[in-house]
């Protein structure tokens, strides 16, 4: 495949690619949905910062020795020049036949458009209790975070 040719053409297939990687444990798929820079950074909902591709492939790796099921409760994104902003708030899953959430997480994901198409920049995640998720203040948009 040619340096130029476009892996993922729209920001639906990386997010699709990121969710079905985490649910498959597929590690090294999931690795390739990220943009090549070393400035690339994932916090996960336990506060742990993993900065750089080493980072992020040890940090997946252990993230990645069980299912994750991400059901989306609210989901916004916006574009502007080459980057895509996704905010959602999810109920985290790690079994396919439990269908109570373990936790639910607000999760914000950068993606920047380069030579190979959409890639991810950026991944935040947080903790929500339960008890806000119904609350008319993340109804909408949670807002980067």
């Amino acid at each position: 495949m040619s340096r130029s040719a476009r892996l993922f053409h729209n920001v639906d297939e990386v997010i699709d690619g990121w969710y079905t990687s985490l649910l498959k444990c597929d590690l090294e798929n999931a690795l390739r949905l990220w943009f090549e820079e070393d400035t690339v950074t994932c916090i996960l909902p336990d506060g742990v910062r993993l900065t750089g591709h080493k980072q992020l492939r040890i940090g997946l790796q252990d993230l990645m020795k069980n299912s994750v099921i991400f059901d989306t409760l609210t989901s916004t994104s916006h574009t502007y020049m080459g980057t895509t902003f996704v905010d959602s708030t999810e109920a985290v899953r790690f079994q396919k036949d439990v269908h109570e959430p373990s936790f639910f997480i607000h999760m914000t994901i950068i993606l920047v458009q380069g030579t190979m198409g959409w890639r991810i920049a950026h991944l935040h995640t947080s903790q929500v209790s339960k008890d806000l998720i119904h609350s008319p203040s993340i109804a909408g948009d949670h807002g980067f975070h």
